[in-house]
């Protein structure tokens, strides 16, 4: 990647910066005496001192005698000195070992230390000893720059890793496959995908672990649709895929409900005998799981025969989104039988199906055993079901007790949780204490006001449903425009909110209008409750007409063959209006209809959905 002289000398200084922040040197050398000429150090039948340290002071003392008195030391246990320096005695010791035995550390040294450090998770050490490197004169090599640099994403410090890259462009180390690997795994941890993609184009002859630090990179930063992308990209440049690869796209097509794409993989990985390890068996059950296709995952959870605790995660999940809470609770038991022991992440996919189910009961229970039964500590995101569970069963005294008593501060989460309930059951009072609670943490939220709109609007207090509305206004508060997508013929359509007809999609609009008519002989009637309160009574079915899903709905029925299953997937809660709407199309135009928007799967077959008019 070109650079000018400008940028390579600020990302040098950026260097000097952090060499300067991890090298405060002590007022005193304490114990320990420097010799102006440094021994010259072999290895010694005395390195055996190094066991003895114990503590700060035994070090100086040992260093003291062995510098005084010439005793020499080899490779193994003065990396063990500056090891014990820097993880007992912050940094300022070690740069004075790098000091005194200036001449004797060489790169090889560096680079098991960098090693070590980034293996341990010790990954400021491993810049630390980076840094000392250059300010001792030691030069970096090949092998130093991908561990560094898998440090430096760690630590997610972006200016330090294009100070890096300068020095890699410097030592003309950027057409080295491992180091260009490294920096687009750096650049991609770090969020700079652009950059990320700019040295994975530059990089001359790639492997696969390029082409996986590439599509790693985009998951990471939630471009899924890249993630395909680079992925026919990949096959078409002839490289094969691996097990780590199938798991990246794999989770790419989850979040994306590509259900063709996920089973066209599927399919990959046993016609070309890919290994279905633990980790790939665990990705293909979370994209069936999360394309709605439930009892595909359940045929690959039964044909690994290794599972961890990951695996029955996402089985648990699996269930609790597609509104199947007793299997749920029943794959749970037989983990538990199966000498598995859950986690926090376990018990958040068991609450979450008892949260859909509406089972308060045995969610009380399953709260109460996390506890006392596992010793696992609650964390946010369990409070936030418990409350969403007692919330929408009507127990708003006791959800709000819960939260008094919980021993952290509430999240937005919470206060949503609250304020939803408050909505369902017309509990303006709570709803009210809510949404100031919620509005303190987070005013700029268009979603927030939303909810309290929709409160107001229940109780058809339209005058203040008016002032919320000019509150938004005021602080120029916009809410998430609804987006839904919808795969045909491996190809993902998406669709937003409008009752503007664009171009090419004229058909849609007027499948949509004649869906319309055709519904409302068959009972349909538009719940236009939640509805703009100021405009009339027509004008408000036209609004909800055009909602995303519906129009993703349209077009798939257009697009599509009969019998097959549309599987829509949308960003924000399915609205009432479109609930109803999706199940009186599932039977007059005898459609099975699989709706996941931002909480949980809809399954619309014959006129009734999955979650039983309960979410």
């Amino acid at each position: 990647m070109k650079r000018s002289v400008k940028s390579f000398l600020q990302a040098r200084s950026n260097l000097s910066q952090w060499t300067h922040n991890l090298t405060i040197r002590p007022s005193s050398t304490s114990a320990l005496t420097l010799c102006e000429n440094p021994p010259q150090i072999t290895e010694s039948k005395h390195s055996h001192l190094t066991k003895s340290i114990s503590n700060h002071a035994h070090m100086n003392q040992m260093l003291s005698q062995m510098i005084m008195n010439y005793i020499p030391i080899d490779h193994l246990n003065l990396m063990k000195l500056i090891d014990f320096s820097v993880s007992s005695h912050g940094f300022a010791a070690s740069a004075l070992l790098f000091t005194q035995f200036y001449g004797f550390i060489d790169s090889d040294l560096c680079n098991s230390m960098i090693r070590c450090y980034t293996d341990s998770n010790k990954h400021l050490h491993s810049v630390f000893i980076y840094t000392q490197m250059w300010k001792n004169g030691i030069f970096p090599d090949s092998s130093t720059f991908p561990t560094v640099l898998k440090s430096v994403a760690q630590l997610c410090r972006q200016e330090l890793g294009k100070a890096i890259h300068c020095c890699i462009i410097q030592m003309g180390f950027e057409s080295n496959v491992y180091v260009s690997t490294a920096l687009v795994n750096m650049y991609g941890t770090c969020s700079s995908v652009s950059d990320a993609r700019q040295v994975f184009d530059e990089i001359p002859d790639r492997n696969i672990v390029s082409w996986n630090a590439l599509i790693t990179g985009y998951n990471h930063n939630r471009m899924f649709r890249k993630v395909i992308d680079v992925f026919r990209e990949m096959q078409i440049a002839g490289a094969k895929p691996v097990e780590v690869t199938m798991v990246g796209v794999l989770l790419a097509c989850a979040h994306l409900g590509a259900l063709n794409q996920g089973r066209w993989i599927d399919d990959y990985i046993d016609h070309n005998r890919l290994r279905l390890n633990v980790f790939v068996g665990t990705a293909l059950i979370d994209m069936y799981a999360k394309c709605g296709v439930v009892d595909e995952a359940e045929k690959i959870f039964k044909a690994m025969r290794v599972k961890n605790v990951y695996t029955w995660n996402v089985l648990i999940s699996g269930y609790a989104m597609n509104g199947r809470g007793e299997s749920a609770l029943q794959a749970f038991s037989r983990m538990i039988m199966e000498k598995f022991k859950p986690d926090e992440v376990t018990f958040l996919g068991v609450l979450c199906a008892c949260c859909h189910q509406g089972l308060v009961n045995e969610g009380r229970t399953y709260f109460t055993s996390m506890k006392e039964e596992f010793g696992l500590r609650p964390r946010i995101e369990h409070y936030g079901c418990m409350v969403d569970l007692l919330g929408r069963a009507g127990f708003l005294d006791e959800a709000q007790q819960l939260i008094q008593a919980m021993s952290m501060q509430p999240d937005p989460i919470i206060w949503r949780e609250l304020l939803g309930a408050c909505r369902i059951h017309g509990n303006i009072q709570l709803g009210e204490f809510a949404i100031k609670k919620l509005l303190e943490l987070e005013p700029n939220n268009g979603e927030n006001y939303v909810l309290l709109a929709n409160l107001y609007a229940r109780d058809q207090r339209w005058d203040k449903v008016g002032e919320v509305r000019e509150m938004m206004d005021c602080r120029r508060v916009r809410k998430v425009p609804g987006c839904s997508s919808i795969e045909i013929d491996n190809v993902v359509y998406e669709f937003v909110v409008s009752n503007y007809i664009k171009p090419g999609f004229e058909e849609v609009y007027k499948l949509l209008a004649d869906m319309n008519k055709k519904l409302k002989l068959a009972g349909y009637v538009a719940d236009t409750g939640m509805a703009s309160y100021d405009i009339e009574e027509e004008e408000k079915e036209h609004s909800l007409m055009y909602h995303s899903e519906k129009l993703a709905l349209a077009f798939g029925l257009l697009k599509s063959p009969s019998g097959l299953t549309l599987r829509i997937v949308k960003n924000l809660r399915i609205c009432q209006d479109c609930h109803g709407f999706f199940k009186i199309v599932s039977k007059v135009y005898r459609r099975d209809i699989s709706v996941r928007d931002r909480n949980r799967f809809h399954h619309f077959v014959g006129g009734a959905c999955s979650c039983k008019d309960y979410w």
